[in-house]
């Protein structure tokens, strides 16, 4: 993003976040700002996220405030991992002793079990602050830790949702999505576009760009009921449940039909790190290009379809959803999490802060304002758009996968995926049963696990 679009982006939040409360109390008596000392030690990320995500916020909220910013820029938690990483985190907290800190969701949890976070349910009850104004899966994840208690709020929300082609589905006479459709029922409504001749080439029931093997959407398909592929606390190899052959030959079976596409353009990776070009991106987007039944997909889809409107007609819908449990998805987060560490010498500044932060005229001013999703249940409602209801019909699954503590090491991870390519190719081409193929995985990746194990 050029350095003009952030300067626009900056002065438009600041100016909403300035303005949301006089608009909303016109003709009402002045809201009673919360008494707090106008000092705060702030402890973020990086600079440059704190300038793009919340400067124009603080500014904006706490005009003579003295905000002190305590960067983790050189801790470098991207490099560790397991009790190095956790180590480096505290560390970072009883050098900087920070009264406030926007963390990201990895470190969370297990920051939250090391007994570094304050507990905000005592701020909570005193002030009978309202968390049924929050979306649920919101307020579940922040208490996703050993004592399931409230350390943490967070702004802003992200998951998945189910993106439909209403056009397309028309025009081949195939019966739109419903409610809450679980994977096997999405598949098996693409499998009708394959049965249908007149499919133009290149068109497919279900496509994402972001899905670069079969085997991609059979771990997305599994997390959608909870499950993964691997323990990663306890280093073992979980593939050999009836859950797991079900989700395994159910792709599988797709895929030798032909109804599901896959995105096969190479990508360029530098030292690790895969980088995905614009060009990439919408030559990858056959969604947007009609050429797509039903895709999955962020908020950022929702707004490119709604800023460009496409040649058809879509439609959205929670999920897909988990035949378990039709309120869990594969996938649901919050990028940022305002906590107030043990350590902090001005909680009471730092709970005035979150408290601020997460009010409904905040909320609005990312309804306004903002690209992200607001944690606010009644942001479709702020938006004058329900469009945007079914990110707040779902929840992620309790406790996923944390590769930050994770004791799977990544050496693993390279031999691994190649036979993973090798059984799933081998079952698409019937050359080996389902059950063959996570036999093999089940017995050669937990032998991958046990030498490469430090």
């Amino acid at each position: 993003m050029t350095k003009i679009r952030k300067r626009m982006r900056q002065t438009l939040l600041w100016a909403v976040a300035a303005a949301v409360p006089a608009a909303l109390l016109s003709g009402c008596q002045p809201e009673a700002k919360p008494e707090a000392p106008k000092e705060l030690v702030l402890g973020v990320i990086d600079e440059g996220t704190y300038d793009y995500q919340f400067r124009a916020i603080f500014e904006g909220r706490f005009p003579g405030w003295k905000i002190t910013l305590a960067p983790m820029s050189d801790v470098k938690l991207y490099e560790l991992k397991g009790e190095e990483a956790l180590r480096a985190f505290n560390d970072y907290l009883e050098r900087t002793k920070p009264d406030l800190v926007i963390m990201n969701s990895l470190m969370y949890s297990p920051m939250a079990d090391m007994g570094a976070l304050r507990d905000l349910g005592e701020w909570v009850s005193r002030d009978k602050m309202d968390l049924n104004v929050f979306s649920p899966g919101m307020i579940e994840r922040m208490k996703d830790n050993e004592e399931g208690k409230l350390f943490g709020l967070s702004p802003s929300i992200r998951t998945s949702i189910l993106y439909y082609n209403k056009t397309m589905f028309n025009t081949y006479g195939i019966e739109k999505p419903q409610q809450r459709m679980t994977w096997s029922e999405v598949l098996s409504l693409s499998d009708r576009f394959t049965q249908d001749a007149s499919l133009e080439k290149g068109s497919y029931g279900f496509y994402e760009p972001y899905v670069r093997s079969p085997f991609d959407l059979v771990q997305v398909a599994a997390q959608t009921e909870g499950l993964n592929f691997v323990d990663t606390r306890n280093g073992k190899m979980t593939m050999q449940s009836e859950e797991w052959k079900r989700m395994w030959r159910m792709v599988a079976d797709s895929y030798r039909r032909g109804s599901l596409g896959l995105n096969g353009r190479q990508q360029k990776v530098v030292d690790g790190v895969t980088y995905v070009s614009q060009e990439e991106q919408e030559a990858s987007d056959l969604f947007y290009k009609g050429k797509v039944a039903m895709t999955y997909g962020q908020v950022d889809l929702m707004q490119k379809l709604k800023a460009n409107p496409p040649s058809f007609e879509w439609g959205v819908l929670p999920g897909p959803v988990s035949e378990r449990d039709p309120e869990r998805t594969w996938w649901f987060t919050a990028d940022y999490i305002f906590v107030i560490p043990t350590v902090a010498s001005r909680p009471e500044s730092a709970w005035n802060a979150i408290r601020e932060l997460h009010s409904e005229p905040v909320g609005k001013v990312y309804a306004s304002a903002g690209t992200e999703l607001s944690s606010f249940k009644d942001y479709p409602k702020w938006k004058n758009d329900p469009d945007y209801e079914p990110f707040y019909q779902q929840k992620g699954w309790p406790s996923p996968p944390n590769y930050v503590t994770s004791v799977i090491p990544t050496e693993f991870y390279a031999p691994f995926n190649k036979l993973v390519v090798e059984q799933m190719d081998a079952t698409i081409a019937n050359e080996i049963t389902t059950e063959q193929a996570l036999e093999t995985l089940q017995s050669e990746g937990q032998k991958l696990l046990d030498q490469f194990a430090p």
